[in-house]
């Protein structure tokens, strides 16, 4: 018997020596890896190293990122060099969510939704950056402890940070994005004045579409009003407004949260947009285009052709031969029940800009480079365009107007990822700019002064940024897509043909079946959670 165990136990020395002689060699790479990294200073490594980064890109920017002035600054001496996997907005959701069934991961995943964040992380997909970021990213460090919402809003219910943010802490972002245009050259054409309720507004439209605006000899190939259905910049959420509610899928009235688009306000809304488009006056391709090709709709031509259109900026995305017809962004219209209000955003943040996946042999490297995106000067560029600032002796900014050739949105955006890439702009960077005095009659919503004007009408409804348990994200993402598709559908034909009066109530009753009581206390209870961790602190 003993003789027949001795090539057993020889077997077993055998692989207790390759495992041991295995591990050895790999605590020798690790060393080595390790002696090749340097916690501070540059280079980042000895030994050049490549990450691939997949995420999307701005189309007036491009996808040669390693050539613009910002990713030079921050890949300079680092020994990092990055291989770009960029995808157009369009499509980075779909692409996305292929890269990630598929798990063939790149290195690093830029502009992930908070879901994907936490489900990811929870997974194993994604690595803690916690102590990463507490270890070897000193600027981003200094920028949470500034900004403790932002290290809140980035912390998943499981205590780990998956994700690095893009976030912009400037006041004025409390403003929204969405706003409405109307060519003042038109309303002088017209006797006009620049309209202060719906009905007004209503008026102004008609007139626009009834008159040749152009003086092209056609009265009818001007376009009243345009817009991107469904889009939060450049959508119809401004008009929301005047109906006493806003253009969210949840709100938070007095603690409450409340599903707008059940709501009589949300009806009444409805009922306004399709009165618009039931006479011609908002353009029918608002329903089906997208940014891209409302911003060439409302610049490509030699003169204006569009009376009033939805977004940020008419100076950033109008030619430059009539950008300033548009005038300034309108304080809400005052709606029929008297109703004037516009959200307090949010800050602008994107709490799942970067993420570090599993497939990454680099996560500390990749640490100390994306860190230096977080350096104030650098977020400053990556927020404002380095061909833009101008650095003065006393340490502010001026901004350098943009040339001829350019709109002043392509010369924000020429040398930066802007918002498609992390970084941190805060409210003392903002104060360190100076900003060209608004001309009169002409405000933007890059102006301070345009945010004071909106505060008498702000309204605290938006739900929080906060991260769901993975639990209670797998609940949203088995009501949110199919509710969201419904109401979609449904508020689009009702815009369009009408007849929300007479299907409202079977509409309500579909949602309860669809679970839309479930759906909300998910919503209702990361609220609750959320604002019971708040008042501990």
């Amino acid at each position: 018997m003993k003789m027949r165990n001795k090539p057993a136990r020889l077997i077993t020395v055998i692989l207790s020596t390759v495992l041991l002689l295995a591990g050895c060699s790999e605590d020798g790479d690790s060393k080595k890896a390790s002696a090749n990294f340097h916690e501070t200073g540059l280079p980042i490594v000895d030994q050049p190293i490549t990450l691939t980064i997949a995420g999307t890109y701005d189309e007036r920017t491009g996808t040669k990122w390693n050539e613009l002035e910002t990713i030079k600054e921050i890949n300079a001496g680092t020994n990092v060099s990055i291989n770009w996997n960029l995808t157009p907005g369009t499509d980075w959701t779909t692409k996305r969510n292929l890269i990630i069934a598929s798990g063939d991961l790149p290195d690093v995943l830029l502009k992930l939704s908070s879901s994907q964040v936490v489900t990811g992380g929870a997974d194993g997909m994604f690595i803690p950056l916690e102590n990463l970021i507490g270890k070897y990213a000193p600027n981003l460090t200094n920028f949470l402890d500034s900004y403790p919402e932002v290290r809140q809003a980035i912390t998943a219910p499981d205590g780990h940070i998956y994700s690095l943010p893009l976030a912009n802490m400037s006041e004025y972002k409390h403003a929204d994005g969405n706003t409405l245009w109307i060519n003042k050259e038109w309303l002088k054409k017209i006797g006009m004045d620049m309209p202060k309720t719906t009905e007004e507004l209503m008026k102004v439209l008609e007139a626009f579409k009834e008159r040749d605006m152009d003086g092209d000899g056609n009265p009818n190939n001007e376009i009243p009003l345009t817009g991107v259905y469904g889009d939060a910049q450049y959508g119809l959420g401004y008009l929301f407004g005047s109906f006493n509610t806003i253009d969210e899928s949840f709100i938070v009235q007095d603690d409450k949260v409340v599903f707008v688009r059940a709501t009589e306000e949300f009806k009444n809304t409805v009922k306004y947009l399709s009165s618009l488009y039931q006479k011609g006056l908002i353009d029918p391709d608002t329903m089906t285009q997208n940014s891209t090709q409302l911003i060439a709709k409302i610049s490509s031509s030699k003169q204006a052709s569009v009376g009033a259109f939805f977004a940020w900026s008419a100076d950033q995305i109008t030619n430059a031969e009539y950008r300033w017809d548009y005038g300034s962004p309108m304080i809400p219209l005052v709606g029929p029940g008297g109703h004037q209000i516009t959200p307090r955003n949010n800050l602008q943040m994107t709490p799942g800009m970067l993420v570090i996946t599993k497939a990454n042999k680099y996560p500390e490297a990749t640490m100390r480079w994306v860190d230096r995106a977080y350096e104030p000067e650098m977020s400053m560029k990556l927020r404002e365009g380095p061909n833009r600032l101008k650095k003065l002796d006393n340490g502010t900014y001026d901004t350098i107007p943009n040339p001829e050739n350019f709109t002043a949105g392509e010369w924000k955006v020429k040398e930066t990822p802007y918002n498609d890439f992390v970084y941190g702009f805060s409210q003392e960077l903002r104060d360190k700019q100076v900003l060209p005095a608004p001309e009169p009659g002409q405000l933007d919503p890059d102006f301070d002064e345009w945010y004071e004007a909106q505060i008498p009408y702000m309204k605290p409804w938006v739900f929080p940024n906060i991260m769901f348990t993975d639990t209670q994200f797998k609940s949203i993402e088995r009501y949110q897509t199919d509710i969201k598709a419904y109401t979609d559908k449904m508020e689009a034909k009702w815009v369009a043909k009408g007849g929300i009066d007479q299907e409202w109530d079977s509409y309500l009753e579909t949602l309860n079946k669809m679970g839309l009581s479930e759906y909300a206390k998910v919503y209702q209870d990361g609220y609750d959670t959320n604002k019971a961790n708040l008042e501990k602190k």
